[in-house]
């Protein structure tokens, strides 16, 4: 079996691992898998050996017609060449470059990972009602936003939420490592909240609300791992030293070594005030089984069921974050009870084991499964 994934996206995005992850898992089924990405590509530099990458000739076929015109050129005569069980597009442009390609010599599965909703033009509603076979997409709110907004049938688009490596994560118990790195005491409560450092991202919320959990547990820390964006972290450790917390928050920037950081935590949080429609960082924290705090936003509430996996706020309420996390310190047989059962949700749900078996369910579904 043989599939063709057609992303126009250069950069690494939610959109670009979801694709990728879709491209993975046709490989792990033994397929013949193919990525088609400009020169240059995140997506084509993480692929790996067993997937074959083509360099499409358009380097921003979103916003030059001539780049769209020549990847779909590109593509058409890749379809004269070669035969496709399956075509995967992952955002607008691809999508729009494989349905003019291949119209329905192959059937057209449209990738759906990201935050923005599709728009309800004429072109959209042709091109998912007509040219495509399928959608699959990381979160029932963005499912909705192609059901209901484009009047697409509720029988063909899917959604499977997006995987993580569930056992990299689960095979870390109780991580000390970075607890005597930063030389914090194995009894002390230890908030983590993994995300890029960005404002979407909410660690400003995070740092108010921490000031509050630090009022009532002196002893607490907080990490902020993540990639620093612009401004940051000195933004949001300058707003941690006004709230007298000093050296009780720490950014320690990118990290190899997420997992065991993940171990050693007390309570992981995720404060976005939006995106997340993959949400990877809870995805590992409940994968690790530990206790979660998130805001609700994007496929959070899908992910975290609230007061069984983990306590779920609303974006943008540092007092409730911090009441959330003080709720899980001060009850530490309930905080890993809600471990536990996060641990085997994300083992039945969010492994790449079950993430596979989504994917050539639907791709069973449209006739193109082995």
């Amino acid at each position: 079996m043989r599939s063709l994934v057609v992303t126009d996206s250069l950069i690494w995005t939610a959109e670009t691992e979801y694709a990728l992850s879709v491209a993975k898992a046709e490989s792990d089924g033994a397929w013949d898998v193919t990525l088609a990405a400009p020169r240059g590509s995140a997506a084509c530099e993480a692929a790996g050996a067993d997937i074959r990458p083509l360099e499409l000739p358009g380097r921003d076929p979103g916003r030059s017609p001539a780049d769209l015109l020549a990847d779909v050129r590109f593509l058409s005569s890749l379809a004269r060449k070669e035969r496709f069980d399956v075509v995967h597009s992952s955002r607008s442009p691809a999508h729009v470059a494989a349905a003019l390609a291949f119209g329905r010599t192959a059937p057209l599965v449209h990738l759906r990972g990201g935050a923005q909703r599709p728009r309800s033009s004429a072109l959209n509603r042709f091109l998912y009602g007509r040219m495509t076979a399928a959608v699959i997409a990381s979160s029932d709110r963005i499912r909705r936003w192609v059901v209901d907004g484009l009047g697409v049938p509720a029988t063909r688009v899917h959604r499977i939420l997006a995987p993580v490596d569930v056992g990299r994560f689960a095979r870390r118990r109780g991580g000390g490592g970075i607890r005597e790195e930063l030389g914090i005491d194995r009894g002390a409560p230890l908030v983590v909240n993994v995300a890029r450092l960005a404002p979407v991202k909410g660690q400003h919320f995070l740092v108010e609300a921490f000031a509050r959990v630090a009022a009532e547990r002196p002893d607490a820390v907080l990490l902020l791992v993540g990639e620093p964006w612009s401004g940051e972290p000195a933004s949001v450790l300058a707003l941690s030293e006004r709230l007298g917390l000093g050296a009780s928050v720490v950014a320690l920037g990118r990290r190899d070594d997420v997992p065991d950081i993940v171990a050693a935590a007390s309570v992981c949080v995720s404060a976005s005030i939006g995106s997340e429609e993959n949400s990877r960082a809870v995805s590992e924290y409940m994968a690790a089984g530990r206790p979660v705090v998130a805001t609700r936003v994007g496929v959070v509430p899908e992910l975290v069921a609230h007061g069984v996996t983990g306590l779920l706020v609303e974006p943008g309420a540092p007092a409730d974050i911090s009441s959330s996390i003080l709720e899980l310190l001060g009850a530490p047989d309930r905080a890993s009870a809600m471990g536990r059962e996060a641990a085997a949700f994300a083992e039945e749900h969010l492994s790449r084991n079950a993430f596979g078996r989504g994917v050539r369910r639907v791709l069973s579904q449209i006739g193109a499964g082995a």
